[in-house]
């Protein structure tokens, strides 16, 4: 592990960690979660998490090796993660304060595509750029997404009352 890997890994975590502290905050109301500024540096914060760990993976020189066809599927896990992630936005263009659950489209088949998308992102390229490190430290991410969706998911339980009904027809 070299120390440039390191400090990109250093970048991603503590992004991550903004990232769920500032989800905790909101969940519980903080009135800090509602400043516009706040959630522009999060959108900020986001982005620099997204480029730390894309620099994580492609800088790391400890590397597995692993057949061309375990390679493919780890290509095509990063595809369909980052195809989910857009479809979802897709699914929420227009849909900024809709006061509803959204059931359309992709949202029809999972409450949270975006995260779902993210976790097979996080899984599959390391995969396919064979980056030992950078797959094990998907870990560490999903850990932090599934804390995302958990709170996402308890807010729109208390906000929706037929979320519920909603949870046992989708996945994720």
């Amino acid at each position: 592990m070299t120390k440039s890997f390191l400090i990109w890994f250093i970048i991603c975590f503590l992004c991550y960690s903004v990232r769920t502290t500032f989800n905790i905050l909101h969940y519980r109301r903080s009135p800090i979660t509602e400043y516009k500024l706040v959630n522009s540096t999060i959108y900020v914060i986001m982005a620099i998490l997204w480029f730390s760990w894309f620099q994580m993976c492609f800088i790391e020189s400890d590397t597995m090796s692993l057949p061309l066809w375990i390679r493919l599927i780890g290509l095509c896990l990063f595809i369909i993660g980052v195809c989910l992630f857009i479809f979802s936005h897709i699914g929420l263009k227009g849909l900024k304060h809709h006061g509803y659950i959204i059931e359309k489209g992709i949202y029809s088949k999972f409450r949270n595509p975006m995260y779902l998308g993210f976790i097979i992102w996080i899984i599959g390229f390391p995969i396919y750029l064979e980056k030992r490190w950078s797959l094990f430290s998907s870990i560490i991410w999903i850990f932090h997404i599934l804390i995302w969706k958990r709170l996402e998911e308890k807010e729109l339980g208390v906000k929706y009352p037929e979320y519920l009904e909603y949870k046992k027809r989708t996945w994720f």
